[in-house]
């Protein structure tokens, strides 16, 4: 799976807008909706956030 179709699975799942989600990790909402797109991917710092928002962890 590819990470726009992760991010915006994840996002819906939890019932959060990209407004929301851009807030907690202190991002822009059109940054979120790039990723969702496809058109850039989150840098290591912030898929960290990410991934702690979203309680996904990678073993």
């Amino acid at each position: 799976m590819e990470t726009k179709n992760i991010i915006l699975e994840l996002r819906t799942q939890k019932g959060m807008s990209q407004d929301e989600l851009a807030k907690k990790i202190m991002v822009t909402r059109q940054a979120v909706s790039r990723w969702e797109n496809g058109e850039t991917v989150p840098n290591t710092e912030t898929l960290k956030l990410l991934s702690k928002e979203f309680g996904v962890y990678a073993s």
